[in-house]
This record gives structure tokens, sequence and C-alpha cells, in this order.
């Protein structure tokens, strides 16, 4: 089964996209986004501090569940939502990658955490794509949305990652290290004709993000 975990902020029409077959969960002000793009949740989650009155008034006469949290807890509402779900299960999070930067940092933060715990977690906002590799994984990126004018970041998350190497990309890496701070990895794009990047380390904990170039 894959989950979709909406949030709020600034998400563009675009976000609307990458919702595909599977589970929708609404995280507070994520409500007014399914609101406007005819989305229905399974549920929504959070303390709801952040959602339109009139949004929230819409989701309960809707029928959609609502699992009601204080305004003070522990959890932001994206991580609250993310509990809910399998842990075996597939998840993206539609999240906005600009707009308040704390949020943005701790989506990351969060995403990271809940992969390197074995969960299959992506962040996306229909612009840009965050993946992450740990310890002895790799991945396939797929370029298809953005083609020619992708571009492709490889993000250290760890003071240094052991081992990176790429096929696919145009600066290739072979079995190198990459330290945390370092812009060395940061916007690479495809080789010619390349619709997809093949990333793996070998150790550390790395975030792979594509977007548009241009």
């Amino acid at each position: 089964m894959h989950y979709y975990v909406i949030t709020g902020g600034p998400l563009t029409p675009e976000a609307a996209g990458v919702i595909g077959e599977g589970e929708v969960i609404a995280a507070d002000a994520g409500i007014d986004f399914c609101l406007a793009h005819d989305i229905r949740p399974s549920f929504a989650i959070g303390d709801f501090d952040s959602v339109t009155p009139s949004g929230l008034e819409q989701i309960r006469q809707s029928g959609v569940p609502l699992k009601t949290y204080p305004v003070e807890k522990d959890m932001t509402d994206t991580e609250l939502a993310l509990s809910m779900i399998p842990s075996d299960a597939e998840v993206t999070v539609i999240c906005p990658q600009s707009g308040r930067l704390d949020h943005t940092i701790a989506n990351i933060q969060l995403a990271s955490r809940l992969h390197s715990e074995g969960r299959n977690i992506t962040l996306d906002d229909g612009i840009t794509s965050v993946q992450f590799l740990s310890d002895g994984e790799s991945l396939f990126a797929d370029l298809t949305r953005w083609g020619d004018e992708s571009a492709v970041s490889l993000v250290p998350l760890d003071k240094t990652i052991i081992g990176v190497t790429t096929e696919g990309l145009y600066y290739s890496l072979n079995n190198e290290n990459l330290e945390f701070g370092s812009t060395l990895s940061y916007s690479n794009k495809p080789e010619e004709g390349a619709s997809k990047a093949r990333i793996s380390i070998v150790q550390g904990h790395l975030a792979v993000i594509v977007g548009r170039a241009v």
C-alpha cells in the first residue's frame, strides 16, 4: 500500500499530480490543499491550528474522520501522520521544499531518520523530489519529470559519506567520499539520453534531491 501525507505550506498545483493510487492523509493545513484539488483523504490529523476555519468545517461536514491533538505536543502534525502508517508501507510526503526553512529542514531530518529505521519514504512537492540512502543502499532516481533540465544534488547528512558511486550523471563519482558542508556533489545533470540515475553508497546517510535546473 502506498500512503500519501499532505502537509500545509506553499504547495503548488503540481503537487496534486504526485498523488497516485493509495491512501491519503491530510496533516492539518493539508486539508485546504485536499479541498482545493478535490482530494478526499482517508482521515485528517493534527492540532488544526493552521487549517482555515472554513476548510476544517467543510472536511468535518464531509464525514472525513478527524484525529485531533493538542497544540502543545512533542511531534509535528506530519510526524503524527507518519506514526499512523504501517512501517512496511511506501510513503510519499507531499510537503513544500520552499517557504518556512525550519519546516523544510524538519521534514528532511524526519524523513532521513525514518528511512534509516527502514521506512520507504520520499518527499515531493511536484517540483522537487527528495529520496534517501543509508548504509549499503542504492537507488534509481527517475529523471523523466525534468528530462534534460534535471538537476541532481547529493547532500551529505553525516560528517562523511563513504563510497559514493553514480551512473547516468554527467559528473560521475566512483567510490568517492563526500563531506558534510561540501558542495562538490550539487547541481549535477544527466548524461545525454539518460532517464534515470543510479546512486549507491557504502556508509552514511545521503539525501538525493532532484528538481529542474532552470
